[in-house]
């Protein structure tokens, strides 16, 4: 059976959690939201890529010079003059695992400056009638939340900016603190040691992260969309949904969404 191209095995499954964004059905800006879809594509393709760059072609090539290494030792006359163990072996394989995460953690913070921005565009091209708050100042003032600190709701984003930190400003010793409790039993007098079957799986719930991110972003737009006054939304809404009671209910219902998914996890290491 021929296997799956992986572009197209991402977009379809894009299309599909797209389409779960509840309330993303009740207004007709199509071609907008085609708009936002395609950056997400593409968003989701550039996570795809910086993950395939390390599994598939950075971690082997450095596997392969450590094995390189060993075969040179291995017939050298000056052999008896190094006395390495494994885990000095395989320091730059870790190594590597470990710049990993901190292109990771600067991909992802590119994502939260530049997802923002189309946010705002797709959102204020509603009629906001001149009173449309920027998404940053919206969260602020109605949620009392700072996008760029919610890294530390978050397992998957907490554990990557801590790595990475660790990386920049510890030549890569788990020693900064706070420490996440799910890498608590890191030992302190040696550098991180991450295999790449856990860089894969953390680039995995990374995806999906940015995923959740974004369905909350819709959320709060739309938790601003329907604050506005009855008459001036009506005419952005389908048909079926043109009833006030049904707006107020949505929004509420809107607003313990948003501070589950901002705060879910807030708190916890």
């Amino acid at each position: 059976m021929r296997k799956k191209n992986s572009i197209d095995a991402l977009v379809e499954n894009l299309q599909t959690d797209f389409s779960k964004i509840s309330n993303f059905h009740l207004t007709q800006t199509d071609s907008l939201g085609k708009k936002l879809f395609n950056f997400v594509v593409r968003l989701a393709a550039e996570f795809q890529a910086f993950q395939n760059l390390f599994v598939q072609y950075y971690l082997p090539a450095s596997l392969k010079s450590v094995q390189d290494f060993k075969r040179e030792l291995k017939h050298s006359k000056y052999k008896s003059s190094f006395k390495l163990t494994e885990e000095e072996y395989m320091e730059n394989y870790y190594e590597t695992v470990r710049l990993g995460y901190v292109g990771a953690y600067h991909k992802y913070e590119s994502f939260l400056k530049n997802v923002v921005p189309l946010m705002d565009e797709f959102f204020e091209e509603l009629d906001f009638e001149d009173d449309f708050l920027p998404m940053n100042e919206y969260l602020k003032k109605e949620f009392d939340l700072e996008l760029n600190k919610t890294i530390y709701n978050f397992k998957i984003t907490k554990k990557i900016n801590w790595i990475s930190n660790c990386v920049k400003h510890y030549d890569g010793y788990p020693i900064k603190e706070p420490r996440p409790k799910s890498i608590s039993n890191l030992d302190e007098t040696k550098k991180i040691q991450i295999d790449s079957k856990e860089f894969k799986a953390d680039m995995q719930d990374l995806i999906k992260h940015n995923q959740i991110i974004l369905s909350a972003l819709f959320y709060v737009g739309f938790h601003q969309v329907f604050g506005m006054k009855f008459e001036s939304l009506k005419s952005q809404l389908k048909p079926e949904n043109r009833k006030h009671n049904k707006v107020v209910i949505e929004r509420a219902l809107l607003k313990v969404s948003i501070q589950g998914m901002f705060n879910a996890e807030k708190n916890v290491a």
